[in-house]
């Protein structure tokens, strides 16, 4: 069973990030649900070798035949994967994606070089796309040595602030479970070294949030210090290969795990999923 439908996928034009990125959103998702998005901010001013190779009446002609050339690049990408819907659009890259989640999209699928600082295939940066965007966004982590995954992902890492919210993250977590036979684990970070009383209540709440739900005492964490270094710790030393965290998008930069989208992003070695909280 698929976890997603409606999947927008951004991609640039690299060969190899393309493999891997269509690789993992149709780990998620139906291909028929895919559609991949290439958007280009400035065209002709970036692709000067068509001017001395071709000759075109005017600047719009170019970018024409600009946006042409990408779609038949894209169109190759995609049909080893079934995908059939793909497009290429001008304009600001965190712009456009924005415009075209406003409706009918619950996941957009993204690239992240993590460690390495953000490099959106879109090429824009990631708190525009990731704080503009009114649905769960997929950091697929670009890593140079591979070009393509080892399968659906296998452990999952849930962050939970034991807030309400924190069901939402669950449950996109299960999804992506479910479609994918991943194992999760689930776990807090408190801020400081806290009483072993603090702890407990924590764990507690922890076994609260996941009754009902196929995960085991020993997969319920529970530590303290600063959050996005406690995660990016725990993800290496679980050996996750997606985080899952929550974001409020629009209405700030915090994630419901209290630390910036920037530290818990960029900084994990694993592909993340930043899951927009639908207040009511």
């Amino acid at each position: 069973m698929a976890a997603y439908d409606r999947v927008l996928v951004g991609l640039d034009l690299s060969e190899s990030n393309a493999e891997l990125i269509l690789e993992r959103a149709c780990h998620l998702a139906d291909a028929e649900e895919i559609e991949v998005l290439h958007v280009s901010e400035h065209l002709h001013s970036h692709y000067e070798e068509y001017a001395s190779n071709q000759s075109f009446p005017n600047s719009e002609a170019l970018d024409a035949a600009i946006m042409k050339e990408a779609d038949s690049h894209l169109e190759r990408f995609c049909r080893p994967f079934g995908i059939t819907k793909h497009r290429v659009l001008g304009g600001h890259p965190a712009k456009v994606l924005h415009e075209q989640t406003e409706v009918d999209v619950n996941l957009v699928v993204i690239g992240t070089h993590g460690r390495h600082g953000w490099r959106l295939l879109l090429g824009s940066t990631p708190n525009a796309v990731i704080h503009g965007t009114p649905c769960s966004v997929l950091a697929v982590r670009i890593n140079d040595k591979s070009t393509h995954t080892d399968g659906p992902y296998k452990r999952l890492l849930v962050v939970l602030d034991l807030t309400d919210e924190s069901s939402q993250v669950l449950a996109h977590a299960e999804k992506v479970a479910e479609a994918t036979g991943a194992a999760i684990e689930v776990c807090h970070v408190l801020k400081n070294r806290t009483s072993e009383a603090a702890e407990t209540q924590a764990l507690d709440a922890l076994r609260g949030f996941v009754s009902g739900c196929d995960i085991g005492e020993d997969a319920l964490l529970v530590t303290h210090g600063q959050t996005a270094a406690e995660i990016h710790r725990l993800a290496d030393e679980r050996e996750a290969d997606l985080v899952v965290v929550g974001t409020h998008g629009k209405h700030g930069r915090e994630l419901v795990t209290g630390s910036s989208a920037n530290a818990v992003l960029h900084g994990a070695n694993c592909d993340e999923l930043a899951v927009r909280i639908v207040t009511t």
